[in-house]
């Protein structure tokens, strides 16, 4: 709680860190803020060249609007997390110029990661509204309830943001065994099954399928977890960084 309110005093510092990392990621491009539209645009356009062209055999279909409600959740969490790891250390030299709780920094790499994730939303809600038209899926009022998954899925990630080091070959790992490409539901066999949903991503990525793609309410087992999930890992990440405080202060 204590860490929460501290975060709460310096919201301001944040949003102005936030704004800054926004603004540096985007200077130099053509698009601009834009490109968080054109990048998942061209990625949509990828994935439905290559799976209805060269790959269209799938148990679901439409696939290719099946695999981007799995990518954009998937890539917000790999990308925060992965550049949370170097948040501080590049930041050194503003802990020692201001204080302010130094876990506001990988917050602040979360929140910029959420940005483009909520900026790609729209790209995901008009090709489902376009394969909706086409008759491939119908639109459901399940939509409404994606807000509160992406804020449980913040506060996860932001979580693991704080209390974890490199994780590049895990993150790789973790997008084959988060049922991304496939549906959990296909997996034959039962003990596998249960041990992909161990997966602290999995309630996440198939919580989304199930409210955009499938348009039906997550199940009571996969609601829990997430939100569980969600807890577990914003305490974790405060007691991991309030632990490191001193051993940090040292190393920068």
């Amino acid at each position: 709680m204590h860490e929460l309110q501290s975060l709460y005093r310096h919201r301001q510092l944040i949003s102005a860190l936030t704004a800054r990392d926004l603004k540096a990621r985007y200077r130099g491009s053509i698009l601009g803020y834009f490109w968080s539209l054109a990048n998942p645009l061209l990625l949509l356009g990828v994935y439905t060249l290559v799976f209805t062209i060269f790959f269209p055999a799938h148990q679901v279909q439409p696939y290719p609007l099946f695999l981007f409600t799995g990518i954009l959740p998937w890539t917000f969490f790999a990308a925060a997390v992965l550049e949370s790891t170097t948040s501080v250390i590049s930041n050194a030299g503003l802990i020692k110029k201001v204080m302010f709780p130094a876990e506001a920094l990988p917050l602040v790499v979360v929140t910029s990661h959420l940005v483009h994730f909520v900026l790609a939303l729209p790209i995901l809600l008009l090709a489902a509204i376009a394969f909706a038209i086409h008759g491939d899926i119908a639109m459901h009022a399940t939509l409404a309830l994606v807000p509160f998954v992406i804020l449980l899925q913040t506060f996860f990630v932001a979580g693991i943001a704080m209390s974890v080091d490199i994780l590049t070959n895990l993150i790789q790992l973790g997008f084959f065994i988060t049922p991304i490409l496939y549906q959990i539901d296909t997996i034959t066999s039962r003990p596998l099954r249960a041990l992909l949903r161990l997966n602290p991503m999995t309630p996440f990525i198939v919580t989304y399928q199930d409210l955009i793609f499938f348009g039906h309410l997550p199940g009571v087992a996969d609601t829990l977890l997430m939100i569980a999930y969600a807890f577990v890992s914003m305490t974790a990440g405060f007691v991991v960084f309030d632990r490191l405080r001193d051993v940090l202060a040292e190393a920068i």
